[in-house]
């Protein structure tokens, strides 16, 4: 598929990939779903999710979008939010859940997210199948869209099997040891503090309900992304260290084996990424995969020069261009 090089353009007076990334967030109020569905995991866990339901003649067949946000993030979002609103205008019902530990909501178990945690996903499109749905669609953000582009990559041609039509992503780390050698940068210092505290006090939380399970000394430890990975999210979750995590989890392992229709959008100034994480070399001969890249954006930013979420309307066009319906019998 193509090396698209976007036409996508900021506004004027949101210069540079910081502002671009940053004032969005606090420019875009949305209502959240107040029907919340609970997902059950198969190890005991059990997730929470934003259900919305589109109004659609009950002759017609209903399609489902499951959207996966970022590192630090929910469900609640506002480039979530967008999606979820501008989906459900088009005719599609959308679960947007939560990873553990994200959300008001908070799973049942010690354990927490981490960026390669596509078996939570796997949870998500196994609900999907047992509600009845056989059209499918995925979105995923950030971190989200590592999980879902590795998920992808897990099932290879089984995911068009169970119902996957169509796929799209933005701002994704594919590279996860490049991206966190980035913001780990000092020049990055903004996020990464951010993101180390909220981290920090997610864990302390987690140690009240599981004072057994989790041992905050490890907290004067992690001063970085990379020292919490080493030092939470790999021993968590099976991993013998960070470097070990990024090297089994960092979607650009999985590329090669996506076989439905998928979209990544990442744009060529946002401050998350470095040049790891713009796989042109796994995308130029892609029979699926579409890389497209634009100048600016920032990271899940997109806001349009003419003022519209150009991200939302990106992936719907995406969507009715090139999903393949498949018919099959009822899970």
């Amino acid at each position: 598929m193509p090396i698209i090089q976007s036409e996508f353009c900021s506004p004027w007076w949101m210069p540079g990939g910081h502002m671009q990334t940053l004032l969005p967030v606090i420019m875009r109020p949305l209502a959240p779903s107040t029907d919340i569905r609970f997902i059950h995991l198969p190890d005991g866990d059990q997730l929470a999710a934003d259900f919305y339901t589109a109004d659609v003649p009950a002759d017609q067949p209903r399609k489902l979008l499951i959207a996966t946000h970022g590192l630090e993030g929910s469900s609640r979002q506002p480039y979530v939010l967008g999606i979820c609103h501008a989906a459900r205008r088009a005719g599609f019902d959308v679960l947007a859940w939560n990873l553990r530990g994200c959300g008001d909501i908070d799973n049942r178990l010690a354990t927490l997210y981490y960026s390669g945690c596509s078996e939570d996903l796997d949870a998500m499109v196994t609900w999907a199948e047992q509600q009845g749905y056989h059209q499918i669609y995925l979105a995923g953000y950030s971190l989200g869209g590592n999980v879902v582009l590795k998920w992808l990559g897990e099932q290879g041609s089984n995911a068009q099997i169970r119902g996957i039509q169509c796929v799209a992503t933005a701002s994704v780390p594919v590279d996860l040891a490049g991206c966190v050698e980035t913001l780990d940068h000092w020049s990055k210092m903004i996020y990464r503090l951010r993101f180390v505290s909220d981290m920090k006090k997610r864990l302390r939380r987690k140690a009240k309900k599981f004072p057994d399970l989790i041992d905050l000394s490890v907290l004067e430890k992690i001063h970085t992304l990379r020292d919490y990975d080493h030092h939470v999210s790999a021993p968590l979750n099976g991993f013998s260290s960070a470097d070990e995590l990024y090297a089994r989890c960092s979607a650009k392992y999985f590329l090669h084996r996506i076989a439905v229709p998928t979209l990544l959008v990442n744009a060529q100034n946002d401050p998350f990424l470095n040049a790891a994480c713009y796989p042109m070399d796994e995308a130029r001969d892609h029979p699926t995969l579409t890389l497209e890249l634009t100048r600016t954006g920032g990271h899940v930013g997109y806001l349009s020069s003419s003022g519209d979420w150009w991200m939302d309307q990106r992936f719907l066009q995406y969507f009715s261009q090139h999903a393949t319906i498949t018919f099959r019998e009822p899970y």
